[in-house]
């Protein structure tokens, strides 16, 4: 493992500045994200898959990479963009990435802080760091920190990828007024190799001793992104103030919010570029540029300007202030919208309209719903729309349900309606509209530690890309479903945790997916050194039935089907230990231990194996200063 002098000052800084930290706190923190600012959520601190360190692993359906930690990804169940309004359709690289909506807002009382390093085989380091502060309720700041260094186990599959984020809440003295930053950067820069030449998993006699030797299909491309957010917003409140006493002679005037208006402005630049400076033609096929490389670039610059009125649900009554089970939002927002694609330029302003109503927690109800709706009013998306609702149930002892329901209109992707290329493969589609409609039920009985999960969608205009790494659109209607089930068992010291999903389409020549994906997690754990550790050892498996895995185009960024490779049933047998003492984590992992014992590997895309055998370790430290 090779750190930069930037890396090593970094990781010292946080070190000795944690060690100075003052005695621990204790008392469960909150965070809440931009899209749902009502709910709180506690920080984790528990063990709970904290050796799932490489964007892949999710508490649902998981994803995978091309064979290193940065790499482009594909998840295992659809993908649908779920953005609203203009989308480049740039996506497998999300995981990887910040932005705004994954921004964390702390609800805390001191300052808290947080490192975390992962180490695994060949040079593969994750790191990074949080920070967030309240200052005397007037000023609310965080930051976090994130980067990726990974050489991978085959040649030319480098991943250097980093990311920033940072928020500020600013309150005036009588908490009328807000002024809100937030701004995230992201950069993702990785090694195109194009996949193996051989296939050393089905034909045994192209197996290598060390995997750096097999031969690739890129020698000389390179993929990178950048992204830049940056939103500004101004916020007036409406509302009450109460007399809170504090003493016989000492009170506190508080006030309450009730209405807000709220306008925020900004900027949005993102760059999606690809160069091979040796590119041949038996490679590339219609995608080939007849000059010294073959490359693509797109890059656009968007400034939302965004007026909004939204009510909490307070109410004032004679002496007191109550919360009805009733919040609204109504915005109007404008976007211009700049693109330049290989040379081509493009300028659009979308508008459109949103509303929202919702349940308010404030009001201690058991059931709560959330209808949300939007409409493009002009721009590359008009005529857009989507409508949402939910609706959620707390029986208690019984459990919790919620019941969801949406459609949708949705306008091509910019990538999948139109590329430039100059001399090589290019296309001007008018594709119709996508729509998408969906249900969905969800069950949770805690107690019992068992969650399912049922949904159905209809598909109109789905697009893919097809064999040719081209975009279509099918005609008429697909279908695709989906459900799973999660069930914890425990036995005293001994856990036994479980995931099952089913998927299923019609539409099998555009959606390629596992019908099965499982995966298990039997550990023991419990406190030792008398009490003063927790810790946990245990083994992870994961598994999915037979499917046809797609293809990458590293040029336009894109997965595409294909018929050329299965992935098979391929059990993946994981090791690990963790503890975890006070607010410090470690654990140490041997990923794949079983490589070769059932076969060799597997493909996790056309000619992209998997790392196979790896080992790696890592440690998460909090503070509560």
């Amino acid at each position: 493992m090779k750190l930069s002098k930037h890396d090593i000052i970094f990781l010292l800084f946080s070190i000795i500045s944690a060690s100075c930290a003052k005695a621990q706190h204790t008392e469960t923190q909150y965070y809440y994200t931009h899209e749902e600012a009502y709910k709180l959520i506690a920080i984790d601190s528990s063990l709970n898959n904290m050796e799932e360190y490489n964007f892949m692993r999710k508490d649902t359906w998981e994803s995978f990479n091309l064979g290193n930690t940065g790499q482009a990804h594909q998840s295992l169940s659809l993908e649908w963009d779920d953005q609203k309004g203009f989308k480049s359709g740039m996506t497998h690289f999300d995981l990887y990435k910040f932005d705004r909506e994954k921004i964390k807002y702390y609800k805390i009382h001191k300052p808290y802080s947080e490192i975390y390093y992962y180490m695994g085989s060949k040079r593969e380091n994750i790191f990074g760091a949080s920070f967030a502060q309240n200052v005397k309720n007037r000023l609310e700041y965080g930051l976090n920190f994130h980067r990726v260094l990974s050489n991978g186990v085959y040649r030319k599959i480098r991943a250097k990828n980093g990311d920033f984020s940072l928020y500020g809440i600013y309150s005036s003295k009588n908490s009328r007024y807000n002024l809100k930053l937030d701004m995230a950067f992201s950069k993702v820069k990785t090694e195109e190799n194009g996949g193996l030449q051989v296939d050393f998993i089905n034909d045994r006699s192209n197996l290598e001793s060390n995997k750096e030797f097999y031969a690739i299909r890129i020698a000389e491309g390179l993929t990178e992104h950048k992204n830049f957010d940056m939103l500004i917003s101004n916020v007036y409140n409406f509302g009450y103030y109460t007399i809170d006493s504090i003493s016989d002679s000492l009170a506190l005037k508080k006030f309450h919010p009730s209405y807000s208006l709220s306008y925020s402005t900004g900027t949005q630049k993102n760059t999606y570029a690809f160069v091979d400076k040796d590119a041949t033609l038996d490679y590339y096929g219609d995608f080939f540029q007849n000059t010294d490389s073959t490359y693509y670039r797109l890059y656009y610059h968007q400034i939302p300007n965004k007026l909004s009125l939204s009510y909490s649900g307070l109410k004032k009554n004679r002496d007191s202030l109550s919360y009805r089970n009733f919040g609204t939002e109504l915005s109007l927002q404008h976007d211009n919208i700049e693109l330049w694609q290989n040379g081509a330029e493009f300028t659009t302003n979308n508008l459109h309209i949103a509303t929202q109503i919702r349940s308010t927690l404030e009001a201690s109800k058991a059931w709560n719903y959330d209808l949300s709706a939007y409409y493009f009013i002009t721009g590359y998306n008009q005529n857009d729309w989507k409508i949402d609702a939910r609706f959620s149930y707390n029986l208690e002892k019984f459990g919790e349900f919620s019941l969801a329901a949406s459609s949708e209109l949705q306008e091509a992707s910019w990538i999948e309606a139109s590329l430039y290329t100059r001399e090589s493969a290019s296309w001007e589609n008018n594709f119709k509209k996508k729509q998408r409609t969906r249900f969905a039920l969800d069950y949770a009985l805690k107690k019992f530690q068992f969650k399912a999960h049922a949904e159905y969608n209809i598909l109109s205009n789905f697009i893919y890309f097809n064999q040719e790494s081209k975009p279509e659109q099918l005609n008429g209607v697909s279908h695709y479903w989906q459900t799973y089930f999660s069930k914890d068992l425990q036995f005293k010291i001994l856990h036994f945790d479980n995931f099952i999903g089913l998927q299923g389409t019609n539409s099998t020549e555009a959606i390629r997916l596992p019908l099965v994906y499982l995966k298990s997690s039997l550990y023991i754990e419990g406190k030792i050194f008398k009490g003063n550790m927790l810790g946990r050892f245990g083994l992870d498996l994961r598994y999915n039935s037979n499917f046809a895995i797609n293809a990458w185009n590293p040029l336009i960024g894109q997965f595409y089907i294909q018929d050329q490779q299965n992935m098979k049933f391929t059990p993946v047998l994981d090791v690990f230990l963790s503890f975890k003492v006070k607010t410090l984590r470690v654990f140490a992992k041997a990923n794949y231990i079983n490589e070769g014992l059932i076969q060799s590997n597997y493909f996790t895309a056309l000619n992209y194996p998997d790392r196979g055998r790896t080992f790696a370790g890592g440690l998460i430290w909090r503070f509560f200063e």
